[in-house]
C-alpha cells in the first residue's frame, strides 16, 4: 500500500493558510490568549485539511492479478479469420487465473466493446457487425486502454493481420507502454484464395475533341486465369474484350475516341468467375473534354420540325435532344453539358431527385439553364416550390391585384394498407403543400379513404392554413380500397356550395369495387354544379384505365404515376391550374428594356406575341421583354455559379406566333444559349492526390505565386454535398482534405467573390483493405516491440505476470473535506460562544442532572452574590434606602455581640422545671413559634436572593 498526490504542486497553499492564521493571532479581538490559540490550531487543521484533498491524494494498492484486454480484426481483409481468433481467446481464458479478468473489443472502421472487463470465463462469439471496409487497430488499442484505466497497469492482445489502414498503432503502443500497458500481436494469415483486383486506371485529365484517349489498366490477379476487361463511358460501354491473367501484375492499354465536350467519367471493370473480393473489381476516371460546346435540349415532346432545335443548330452548337424520360440521374449526366433547355416540359415528369441535381449542376459548377413557355411549363408544370424554380429568375405565383374568383377544392386521399410508407407520406406532404398555396377564405375538405370514408378536414372555409397541414399530415394507413362512397361524398359536399370554381383531385394506387355509377354522378357533378375532377394513379396496382376514364367524365387530367416523388410536383399543379388563369393570350407587343447587351436583335422592332404564362419576376432578375402587364417575357440572372433565363411564351410558335420565324430569332437564341456557358477557366491547376486512412487530400497547384484564398466545393454522384477543408500551403498550392465514399467527385474551386476559378471531377477509389496483401508481420512484430510486448503462438502467454503489478487507487479528498468541514463548525462554535461557555455545554450534556447535596452546595455563592447585589442595589438607591441600610448592619452587629458574649460565659444546668408551669424557654434553644418564624424569614430571603440572581444576569 502506498500514497500519492495527483497534484502535488498545490501543496503550496500551506503558505499563505499560515499567514493567514499568523495574521488572525495578530488581529484584535476580544479573545482571552487561550481561546485565541484553540481557534488558530482548529483553523491550521481546517486549512491543511482542504489543501491536501486539492492536492488529490490517493491510497494505492496492488495486486497480483492480470487483466488482459482482447482486440480482435474484424475488417474485410481477414475476415474468413473469425474462428481462429474465437478458439485463440478461449485456449487464453482457459488458462487464466480465476481472479484475472479479460474483455473484448473489436475493430474495423471504428472500434466497438464487445465484452466488459470480468473474471467470468464465458463470452460469446457473435460479435456485433461494424463498417469493416477499414482496420483501425488505433481505435482498439484507445478503446481497450480506458477499461484497463482503472487497473493502472494490463495487457492487450492484438489478433489482427497488421495491414492497418486507418490510425497509427504504433504511436499508441508508445503511449501504452508510458501507462504501465503492455502489447502483444497475434499474427493471422489468410487462407489462399482466388483474387482478381484492378489496381489502377489512368485517362488524361484533359483533352480536345476528336482526341484518342489511352486508356491505361493494371490488373493484379492470384493465379492464372481468363477475365473480361470492360470499359463504360458515361455509363455506355465503349471496351469489352476477354484475356488472359497471369499470375501477378498485368498491363493493358485501349485507344477510345472522344467526340463530345464536356466533363466525362470513364469506368473500368475486370470480371472473372469465382472472384474472393468483389470490390476490388472496378476503379473511375474523369476527363475534361474542351471544343465545341454541347447543350442538352429537353422536349416535352420531341417533334420533327422543332423551330428552337433548328434555330440553335443553324448556330454551330452541338445540341442534344432527349425528352424527360431519358434525363440523367446523376450529377456528371449534367456537367457534360454546358447549358440545359427545357422546352415546355412538365414538372410531373421529373423526379425531385432530378430537379435537385440540376439545382447543384447551375448552383455549384455554372451549367446554364433555360426554360421556355407552353401548357406544360412553369406554373402549369408544377414547378412551384420545386428546385428549378429556385433556379430561374421569376417566381410561379402571379402577385397580381385582380380579384380571384371564388374556390372549392376537395382532396380525396386512398390510406389503404398498400398506401403504408412513402406513398402515403409523399401523398400527405403534396396534399398540405398544396393548401400552402391557396388563400385564407378559399373551401377546403380533406376526405381519406379505406373501405369507408373519413374526413379529415370540413369542407368549409378555410380560416387557419397551419391547422389544415397540420390534420392532413396526421393521416394514418388504413384498410382495403372502395373510391366510389369517398368521391361520391366529395361531390355532395361541393354541390351546395356557391362558388365560381369547384374542383376534385383523387389519388390512389389501388383498384377498387364499383359500388356505383361513377358515370353518372361525375357527369351529374360537371353539368348541374360544375364540378371539375383530375385523377392520379400511383404505381402498376392502381386502376389506370378507370382512372382515366373518371378524369374524362369529370373535364380535368389524369395523371399516370411510377415515379412517386412527382405527386407533390402534380397536386401544385392541379391546385394552380384551378386557382387561378396563368395563361394571358391577348396579342400584344413585348416591350423592350435597354438593360442587356441583347437589345441590338431589337432596333428594327418585335414581331407580336399571341400568349405567354403569367409570372413573377424575383428581385435581383434582370428584365430584357415584358409584356404590356409588365409580366416577365425574357429575363434572366445568377444563381450561384449558373447563368439562367425564362422565355414565359413558347418556342414552337403556337404562342410565339411570327417570332419563330424572325430572321433575329436564331441569333437571339445564340446569345442566350452562349451567355448562360460557365465562365472560362483561366487559372490552369496541377492536380495530385493521395489517401490518408478515410482521408482524400488533394493539392492544386498553378505556376503563378498568388496568394489569394479560395473556397473549394465538392459534390458527389447523388448531388450531396461533402464537407471539405482548403488551406494555402505555399503561395500558388493549395490543399483540399475531405472524407469520401468510393466513386466520383466533383470540385470547384471559387475565390471569395464566388466568382469560377477551377473544376474538376476526381475519383475516389475501393478503400485499401481489399487490396491483395500478405500478413504484415514486420508491422506485428514493430507493434510488439513498441508496446513493450511478445508475438505470441498460445493463448495460455495472454495471462502470464504482468512486468508491472497492476494498482488500484482509492480517493481519499472526500473523507478530508467531510473533517474539515466539522472542524468548520466547532471553530464557528468556539468563536460564537467562548471557550469555557462551550466547555460548559458539552460537559452539562455530558453530566447528570445535580444531586441535593450538589444543590445545597452552591447556597453560599448564592449568598456571596446575593451580598454584591445589595451593595449594587444600594448604590443605585436614594438615602432613605441607606438609612434602612444601616439600621439592619447595627441589628445585624447586635446579635453577632450577643451570641459572641454568650459563648463566652460558661455553661449551666438548666433549672427543672416547676410542675404545673408553663417551661420557660431554655437557654441556647429556640421555641417553636421562633423556628417557624425563623423558617419564614429564610424562606422569604431565599426568594430575594434568586431574583437578585435573575437581575445579575440580566
Amino acid at each position: 500500500m502506498g500514497f500519492e498526490l495527483e497534484q502535488p504542486l498545490r501543496l503550496l497553499l500551506i503558505i499563505p493558510a499560515l499567514l493567514l492564521v499568523a495574521l488572525f493571532l495578530r488581529t484584535k479581538l476580544s479573545l482571552t490568549k487561550k481561546q485565541r490559540n484553540v481557534i488558530a490550531i482548529v483553523r491550521s487543521v481546517v486549512l491543511l485539511l482542504v489543501i491536501l484533498a486539492l492536492a488529490v491524494p490517493n491510497v494505492v494498492l496492488t495486486t497480483e492479478h492480470v487483466h488482459t484486454v482482447f482486440v480482435v480484426d474484424r475488417s474485410d481483409s481477414i475476415s474468413d479469420a473469425n474462428a481462429e481468433m474465437t478458439a485463440f481467446i478461449r485456449e487464453a481464458v482457459a488458462a487464466k487465473g480465476p481472479d484475472d479478468s479479460f474483455a473484448i473489443v473489436s475493430v474495423g472502421r471504428d472500434a466497438a466493446v464487445e465484452r466488459m472487463l470480468g473474471a467470468q470465463t464465458s463470452f460469446s462469439s457473435d460479435w456485433s457487425k461494424a463498417d469493416t471496409d477499414y482496420t483501425n487497430i488505433e481505435a482498439g488499442m484507445q478503446i481497450a486502454s480506458s477499461l484497463l484505466s482503472k487497473e493502472g497497469a494490463g495487457r492487450i492482445v492484438v489478433l489482427s493481420d497488421g495491414n492497418e489502414t486507418v490510425g497509427d498503432a504504433l504511436q499508441q503502443a508508445g503511449m501504452m507502454k508510458e501507462q504501465g500497458i503492455g502489447v502483444d500481436v497475434v499474427p493471422l494469415y489468410r487462407e489462399k484464395i482466388k483474387d482478381v483486383s484492378l489496381e489502377e486506371f489512368n485517362v488524361p485529365r484533359q483533352m480536345f475533341k476528336g482526341e484518342q484517349a489511352a486508356l491505361t489498366l493494371s490488373v493484379n490477379s492470384t493465379e492464372e486465369t481468363a477475365a473480361t476487361v470492360r470499359i463504360l463511358l458515361n455509363n455506355e460501354v465503349v471496351v469489352q474484350e476477354t484475356v488472359m491473367l497471369k499470375e501477378g501484375t498485368n498491363s493493358f492499354r485501349f485507344n477510345q475516341p472522344i467526340t463530345e465536350t464536356g466533363m466525362h467519367r470513364f469506368r473500368a471493370e475486370v470480371l472473372t468467375d469465382a472472384d474472393s473480393i468483389s470490390e476490388n473489381n472496378q476503379l473511375s476516371a474523369m476527363t475534361v473534354i474542351t471544343g465545341t460546346p454541347n447543350v442538352l435540349l429537353v422536349e416535352g415532346e420531341k417533334q420533327k420540325a422543332a423551330p428552337l432545335y433548328e434555330a440553335l443548330a443553324s448556330t454551330g452548337l452541338e445540341i442534344t435532344r432527349i425528352t424527360p424520360d431519358f434525363l440523367p440521374t446523376e450529377l456528371n449526366g449534367y456537367l457534360q453539358y454546358q447549358s440545359i433547355i427545357f422546352s415546355n416540359v412538365s414538372g410531373t415528369r421529373i423526379g425531385e431527385s432530378q430537379m435537385e441535381l440540376i439545382e447543384k449542376a447551375v448552383k455549384d459548377f455554372g451549367v446554364g439553364f433555360i426554360m421556355t413557355g407552353g401548357q406544360d411549363s412553369f406554373a402549369l408544370g408544377g414547378y412551384k416550390d420545386t428546385p428549378i424554380e429556385r433556379v430561374l429568375p421569376v417566381e410561379m405565383e402571379i402577385k397580381s391585384e385582380e380579384e380571384l374568383p371564388s374556390l372549392g377544392l376537395v382532396f380525396v386521399i386512398d390510406r389503404s394498407g398498400s398506401m403504408m410508407g412513402q406513398r402515403l407520406e409523399l401523398a400527405k406532404e403534396a396534399a398540405a403543400r398544396s393548401v400552402e398555396l391557396l388563400r385564407v377564405g378559399d373551401t377546403v375538405g380533406v376526405i381519406a379513404f379505406d373501405d369507408q370514408p373519413w374526413q379529415i378536414v370540413e369542407t368549409e372555409e378555410m380560416t387557419d392554413i397551419k391547422e389544415v397541414t397540420e390534420k392532413i399530415l396526421g393521416i394514418t394507413d388504413g384498410g382495403g380500397t372502395d373510391i366510389y362512397p369517398s368521391l361520391a361524398e366529395a361531390y355532395q359536399q361541393l354541390a351546395p356550395l356557391e362558388l365560381q370554381r369547384k374542383h376534385i383531385i383523387l389519388l390512389t394506387d389501388g383498384e377498387s369495387p364499383e359500388t356505383g355509377s361513377y358515370q353518372q354522378l361525375i357527369e351529374g357533378g360537371r353539368e348541374e354544379d360544375n364540378i371539375t375532377l383530375s385523377t392520379v394513379a400511383i404505381g402498376d396496382g392502381a386502376d389506370h384505365y378507370l382512372l382515366d376514364e373518371l378524369a374524362e367524365y369529370g373535364d380535368g387530367r389524369f395523371y399516370s404515376v411510377y415515379d412517386e416523388s412527382t405527386i407533390p410536383s402534380i397536386l401544385s399543379r392541379e391546385t394552380m391550374l384551378t386557382t387561378r388563369t396563368y395563361i394571358e393570350d391577348e396579342p400584344f407587343y413585348p416591350n423592350v428594356l435597354n438593360s442587356t447587351e441583347w437589345v441590338h436583335h431589337f432596333s428594327n422592332g418585335v414581331p407580336q406575341l399571341n400568349a405567354y404564362i403569367a409570372t413573377t419576376p424575383k428581385g435581383r432578375s434582370t428584365g430584357v421583354l415584358t409584356s404590356d402587364k409588365d409580366d416577365p417575357v425574357l429575363s434572366r440572372w445568377q444563381y450561384g455559379l449558373g447563368k439562367t433565363v425564362a422565355w414565359t411564351s413558347d418556342a414552337e410558335g403556337v404562342w410565339s406566333g411570327q417570332w419563330a420565324a424572325w430572321e433575329n430569332w436564331p441569333a437571339l437564341w445564340n446569345d442566350v444559349v452562349t451567355w448562360t456557358f460557365p465562365a472560362d477557366v483561366q487559372e490552369p491547376f496541377q492536380v495530385s492526390q493521395k489517401r490518408n486512412g478515410t482521408t482524400n487530400i488533394l493539392t492544386f497547384t498553378t505556376e503563378e505565386n498568388q496568394s489569394r484564398p479560395l473556397e473549394a466545393t465538392i459534390v458527389d454522384e447523388q448531388g450531396q454535398m461533402v464537407d471539405a477543408n482548403i488551406r494555402m500551403t505555399a503561395p500558388g498550392e493549395y490543399e483540399v482534405a475531405f472524407d469520401g465514399n468510393e466513386g466520383m467527385h466533383y470540385v470547384q474551386l471559387t475565390d471569395l467573390q464566388q466568382a469560377p476559378v477551377f473544376q474538376t471531377g476526381i475519383t475516389v477509389a475501393y478503400p485499401e483493405e481489399y487490396r491483395m496483401k500478405p500478413t504484415n508481420e514486420s508491422f506485428l512484430a514493430a507493434l510488439a516491440g513498441t508496446g513493450g510486448g511478445e508475438v505470441l503462438d498460445n493463448g495460455a502467454a495472454a495471462f502470464r505476470p504482468l512486468a508491472e503489478r497492476p494498482v488500484s487507487r482509492q480517493n481519499i479528498a472526500p473523507p478530508l473535506i467531510l473533517t474539515a468541514f466539522l472542524l468548520f463548525f466547532i471553530e464557528v462554535a468556539l468563536r460564537r460562544f467562548g471557550l469555557p461557555r462551550f466547555s460548559g455545554m458539552l460537559r452539562r450534556r455530558q453530566k447528570e442532572p445535580a444531586s441535593v447535596s450538589e444543590r445545597a452546595a452552591t447556597i453560599p455563592t448564592i449568598r456571596r452574590m446575593t451580598r454584591r447585589s445589595s451593595r449594587k442595589q444600594v448604590q443605585s438607591n436614594g438615602i432613605g434606602d441607606l438609612k434602612k441600610m444601616s439600621v439592619a448592619s447595627q441589628e445585624k452587629q447586635r446579635k453577632q455581640e450577643t451570641k459572641k458574649a454568650a459563648k463566652q460565659q460558661p455553661k449551666q444546668e438548666p433549672p427543672r422545671a416547676d410542675p404545673g408551669l408553663n417551661p420557660s424557654p431554655t437557654p441556647g434553644k429556640r421555641s417553636t413559634a421562633a423556628k417557624v418564624e425563623a423558617g419564614a424569614g429564610s424562606q422569604e430571603t431565599m426568594k430575594r436572593l434568586l431574583e437578585a440572581k435573575k437581575r445579575n444576569r440580566k
